[in-house]
């Protein structure tokens, strides 16, 4: 039997996150991919018409087109899929599960892209979420960004089937190599040269709280010293890193801080973790889910709070908590769980 073309649609450039999933996608399926320029605003009303007409020319090539995050590139498949018996289904990644005015963050703050989302996820056949947050969610990290948050607290009525497939990963390629350097505290967070990126990361929280502890190290990976040209002593700056280096910090770090406003299902967190790096994170979407019991938890956005936290963390019992943060990854979260949940997924909207 033929296999199932599946075409693959992703905004921008293809980052390591979407060629793994199209890697695990190929083992079991034939598949295309389609790259829509998403960045130039001003190019949009051409990259629809563009990608429309691609997949009316080539629409018979394929049984299912798969969608990496609602927004603009997912309007054109999601109707003529419903106009020519094709499937669709729709990868969530976070940014189009939320809306954050303040930030100008989330596809439901934008009127127009609410509608293109809106649209997408009704017309779908089939949604994936990484976490039931990212379906609905009571949001009580800082009520000044809003109660809940997910799909169906702006699309209430939504009656899209949806199914939870998690993320996953390699934890024969994350892994420690090298050894812990003690009070060593490490994050990852691009494109915070603005005040309210810094807040949307964390990265806000971490500059505040550095001087309370002269004797750690808190290094913000993927940020530039011209992003923020004065930081406390103690706080490190270092710039976009591949994965070998990434591996190389995660491995050194103790802990690993993911204090963000918002989050879908952060893959730094999870190749830390692979790393033995304790998590200490804001209890944000899916985040406490994945660190579980082996790590920290901040319940809310306060300086004082997360003082409190490191304060614990640092009497506790780094290296068994290093151990289970790495199981709790490997067990839960492997590339074959994800590849083989979304084959199923995939084989029963073809039947």
């Amino acid at each position: 039997m033929e296999q199932s073309k599946i075409l693959f649609i992703y905004p921008g450039y293809r980052s390591t996150f979407i060629a793994k999933d199209i890697k695990i996608l190929q083992q079991y399926f034939g598949v295309d991919e389609y790259s829509f320029n998403a960045q130039n605003k001003k190019r949009l009303p051409y990259e629809l018409l563009k990608q429309m007409l691609f997949l009316l020319l080539h629409i018979q090539r394929y049984q299912i087109f798969m969608i990496k995050f609602a927004g603009y590139w997912s309007f054109f498949p999601a109707l003529i899929a419903r106009l020519s018996n094709k499937k669709t289904v729709i990868i969530t990644g976070g940014t189009d599960c939320v809306s954050f005015p303040t930030f100008g963050y989330g596809n439901f703050q934008n009127k127009c892209l609410a509608a293109f989302t809106t649209f997408s996820f009704r017309r779908a056949h089939h949604i994936v979420a990484l976490h039931e947050s990212m379906i609905f969610q009571d949001y009580n990290y800082d009520p000044d960004f809003g109660k809940t948050q997910g799909i169906k607290a702006f699309i209430p009525d939504l009656k899209t089937p949806f199914s939870i497939i998690s993320n996953g990963y390699n934890p024969q390629y994350w892994k420690q190599i090298e050894e812990k350097i003690p009070n060593t505290f490490i994050t990852v967070a691009g494109g915070i040269d603005t005040e309210k990126r810094r807040i949307l990361k964390g990265i806000d929280l971490i500059l505040e709280v550095a001087p309370h502890f002269p004797s750690c190290k808190f290094i913000v990976v993927g940020a530039n010293v011209a992003d923020l040209p004065e930081v406390p002593k103690n706080v490190e700056l270092i710039g976009f890193q591949y994965t070998e280096q990434l591996i190389s910090h995660y491995s050194r770090a103790v802990f690993y801080l993911q204090l963000s406003v918002s989050e879908g299902f952060p893959n730094a967190l999870c190749e830390a973790m692979l790393c033995n790096c304790v998590p200490i994170v804001s209890e944000v979407a899916s985040m406490p889910f994945i660190a579980a019991n082996t790590g920290f938890i901040l319940k809310n956005r306060n300086t004082t709070k997360l003082k409190s936290i490191i304060e614990q963390a640092l009497k506790a019992d780094l290296l068994a908590l290093g151990k289970l943060a790495r199981n709790r990854i490997a067990e839960n979260f492997s590339e074959e769980k994800r590849g083989n949940e979304m084959k199923k997924l995939i084989n029963g909207l073809m039947d």
